[in-house]
């Protein structure tokens, strides 16, 4: 469980409750999680959707500030022993 702050009017955010991710994702949101260091440490993407369509803001921040590039085709590996389904 962790505490889940919501964006509000003028980008200020509002102070959440104790929520699991499941709880705090819609089935069409996109999220980046990162460890406890603030390295990125992956990309949750909604069921349905593909890597190849990443939002250009989810994008724009991979690459400029993690070096992220997704027409990389080393960035989408297909590791089933390190993957998990949502």
């Amino acid at each position: 469980m962790s505490t889940y702050c919501k964006l509000v009017g003028g980008l200020k955010m509002a102070k959440g409750k104790y929520i699991t991710i499941n709880e705090a994702l819609d089935d069409d949101d996109w999220a980046l999680i990162f460890d406890k260091k603030g390295d990125l440490k992956g990309l949750y993407i909604p069921r349905g959707s593909e890597e190849s369509v990443v939002p250009e803001s989810l994008y724009q921040i991979c690459k400029k500030y993690f070096g992220v590039d997704f027409n990389d085709d080393d960035v989408f590996k297909d590791d089933l022993e390190n993957r998990t389904l949502h």
